[in-house]
C-alpha cells in the first residue's frame, strides 16, 4: 500500500487551491489551458504514456510539500494512484509533508542517508553540499530527449543550473510577472496620457502626488507606493538597462549590476522622485506585507512595480467592495533603452533526482520518462481537476466546471482530498500538442484578467537574462548576507538622500573589499570554464 500523504481540506478549499503550485509563495499560479474535449481525460487503468509496458514498473519515492496519509486507503485515493502509475509504468510511494515543515524536514533529509527518488528542493547551501558530493544526477544532457521536458527555455535552464549544469527539473513558473500598474482612473480624472516613456511617468507621478487625483480635496496621495521590499527599485532599474544581478561588459566578462553606469543612471532617477516627494517618505520601514492595506487599496498610492498579479487581485478586490477604482497594467517604461523588462527566475524549486534510490542511467532515463509523462495532457488534467463527474464535469460549452460542495454532496461524493499536493510534482513544460489538448476552464471574461494575461506573455519577449545566475562563487556562499547587505543598505541611503555619490561609491568599494572583488573573479572563472 502506498504511503502518500494528501491534505486534508474541505473541496470548496481545494478549488483556489488546487492550481497553486508554489512553495510557500501563494502568488505562484498555473492556469491549465488547452483544448476542450472529454475524450482527452485519463481512463484509468489504460497505460497511455511513454512508458515501457514490456518493462516491471519502476519503484519511486517521491517527497513534497503539503499533506497528510490520513486518506490512503479511501477510493478514490486509490483510484486516483492507481491510474497515475498505470498511465506512467510506475510503482509510487509518496512522503508528504505540510509546508511549514517540508524545508525542515529537508535539510535532515539531505544531511541523512534515505533520501528518496524525487524531491522538491531549492538552491540551498544543503542542496548544493549534496551535488558537490554527488549525492544527486546531473540531468543536463538528458532532458533534450524527452519531448515535453525539451520543452524548457534557455533562460530557465540558466537560472535552474549550478555551475552550468541542472541537477533536477525545473518547475516553470511566468517569467515575464513582473510589471508596473497604476490607477487608470486617477489618470482620467487629470487628462494625462498613458505613461510609455520616462517623462511621461514623470508627469504621472507629480499629478498623482499634487493634483488631488482622488478629487477628495486633501493632500493624500503619492505617485509611487513603494515598501520595504526592494523588488520594486529591481524591476524598475532594468527599465534603464541594469542587468538582471550580473550582466557583460565590454571584454564578455561579468559584472554585478551594480558596477555599471546604468544603475548610477537609475538611482539618480529614483533619488530625484524621492526628493521631490512623488514616493512615500517612510517606505523603508512599510512592510511588504502591507503593501495592499497601506497604500495600494487605501488610496494611498497611485502605482508601484511589483508582480502584475498584484494589481488584478487589487482590482477585483474593488470591484468587490463596490469601490469605483480602475488599474492599468503595463510591462515596462522605456527610459531609451528599449523595453526592457526583470523576468522571475522562471521556475520554483528542482525535482531533484536522488543517486541514492536512483542508482543507474537506465533507472534515471525511466524517471526522467515519468517526470515527462506528468507533463502530457492526460496526466496534467488528471492532476489538476480529478475525474469527471467527481470532482468536475463539463458545461455545455465544453469547459470544465469544478463541482460545488453541494453539488459533491447531492451527487453522493465523499468530501475530502484525494489529489491535492500532487500538483508540487508537476513541472508544466509541454509540447504545443499537449497544451492543445488540455481541458480547460472557461477563458477569463474580466478586462483586468486578459490585461494580466496579455501583459506577461508581452514581457516574455523582453526579459533580461541573468548571465551569472547558474554560477556559485564560493565566497559569495560564505558572505552572501553581508555583502548584500553592503549594497541594498546604501540603495536605499542613496535613494533618501542620506549619502551622495562621494557615499554610494564608498559602499561599492567597501563591497569589493569584503570579498566582492573575489566574488567577481570567481564567478567568472565558472562563467568561462563553461563556455
Amino acid at each position: 500500500m502506498k504511503k502518500a500523504k494528501i491534505f486534508t481540506l474541505l473541496f470548496s478549499i481545494i478549488l483556489s487551491m488546487v492550481l497553486v503550485v508554489g512553495c510557500g509563495n501563494k502568488d505562484d499560479e498555473q492556469t491549465p489551458s488547452g483544448g476542450e474535449t472529454q475524450e482527452d481525460t485519463v481512463d484509468d487503468g489504460e497505460s497511455t504514456g511513454d512508458a515501457d509496458d514490456d518493462l516491471p514498473p519502476l519503484k519511486l519515492s517521491v517527497m513534497l510539500p503539503y499533506g497528510t496519509n490520513e486518506h490512503d486507503e479511501k477510493e478514490l485515493t486509490k483510484r486516483f494512484y492507481e491510474a497515475i502509475e498505470t498511465y506512467t509504468n510506475t510503482d509510487l510511494e509518496f512522503i508528504f509533508y505540510d509546508q511549514d515543515m517540508y524545508y525542515e524536514k529537508l535539510v535532515l533529509t539531505l544531511a541523512g542517508n534515505d533520501i528518496p527518488s524525487i524531491l522538491v528542493t531549492g538552491k540551498s547551501a544543503e542542496f548544493l553540499n549534496a551535488v558537490e558530493n554527488d549525492g544527486f544526477w546531473d540531468v543536463t544532457d538528458y532532458i533534450d530527449d524527452y519531448e515535453n521536458l525539451s520543452q524548457m527555455s534557455e533562460t530557465v535552464r540558466m537560472n535552474a543550473s549550478i555551475n552550468g549544469r541542472l541537477y533536477g527539473i525545473p518547475r516553470s513558473r511566468d517569467l515575464g510577472r513582473n510589471g508596473f500598474g497604476y490607477r487608470y482612473d486617477w489618470l482620467k480624472n487629470l487628462g494625462l496620457k498613458e505613461p510609455e516613456t520616462l517623462d511621461d511617468l514623470y508627469k504621472m507621478l507629480v499629478a498623482f502626488t499634487y493634483d488631488d487625483p482622488d478629487g477628495n480635496g486633501n493632500d493624500d496621495t503619492y505617485g509611487l507606493g513603494v515598501t520595504e521590499y526592494q523588488g520594486t527599485w529591481d524591476i524598475m532599474q532594468t527599465w534603464f538597462g541594469v542587468p538582471n544581478g550580473w550582466g557583460l561588459d565590454e571584454n564578455d566578462d561579468l559584472i554585478p549590476a551594480h558596477l555599471t553606469a546604468e544603475y548610477d543612471e537609475a538611482l539618480a532617477w529614483f533619488r530625484k522622485i524621492y526628493s521631490e516627494g512623488l514616493v512615500n517618505p517612510d517606505f523603508s520601514t512599510v512592510p511588504g506585507g502591507d503593501w495592499d492595506s497601506a497604500l495600494l487599496r487605501s488610496g494611498v498610492a497611485g502605482s508601484t512595480a511589483d508582480v502584475v498579479d498584484r494589481f488584478r487581485r487589487n482590482q477585483e478586490y474593488f470591484e468587490g467592495e463596490n469601490i469605483p477604482a480602475e488599474h492599468k497594467i503595463i510591462g515596462w517604461i522605456d527610459t531609451g533603452h528599449g523595453p526592457l523588462t526583470l523576468p522571475t527566475d522562471g521556475y520554483a524549486d528542482l525535482l531533484a533526482i536522488s543517486k541514492a534510490k536512483v542508482k543507474t542511467e537506465e533507472e534515471l532515463k525511466r524517471t526522467l520518462q515519468f517526470l515527462n509523462d506528468l507533463s502530457d495532457a492526460e496526466m496534467l488534467d488528471l492532476i489538476e481537476f480529478g475525474f469527471e463527474g467527481v470532482s468536475y464535469y463539463f458545461d455545455e460549452d465544453g469547459y470544465a466546471v469544478y463541482m460545488t460542495e453541494e453539488e459533491m454532496i447531492e451527487a453522493d461524493v465523499p468530501l475530502y482530498v484525494f489529489r491535492q499536493g500532487m500538483n508540487q510534482l508537476l513541472n508544466y513544460f509541454m509540447t504545443p500538442e499537449n497544451q492543445e489538448k488540455r481541458i480547460t476552464t472557461a477563458p477569463p471574461e474580466s478586462e483586468i484578467r486578459l490585461a494580466e494575461i496579455a501583459v506577461k506573455e508581452e514581457n516574455e519577449k523582453y526579459v533580461v537574462p541573468n548571465y551569472g545566475a547558474s554560477f556559485t562563487s564560493e565566497t559569495y556562499k560564505k558572505n552572501a548576507e553581508a555583502l548584500d547587505k553592503i549594497m541594498a543598505d546604501a540603495r536605499v541611503e542613496y535613494i533618501k538622500g542620506e549619502i551622495d555619490d562621494v557615499g554610494l561609491q564608498e559602499a561599492k568599494d567597501q563591497w569589493l573589499r569584503s570579498g566582492g572583488q573575489t566574488v567577481i573573479d570567481e564567478m567568472n572563472e565558472l562563467y568561462h570554464a563553461a563556455e
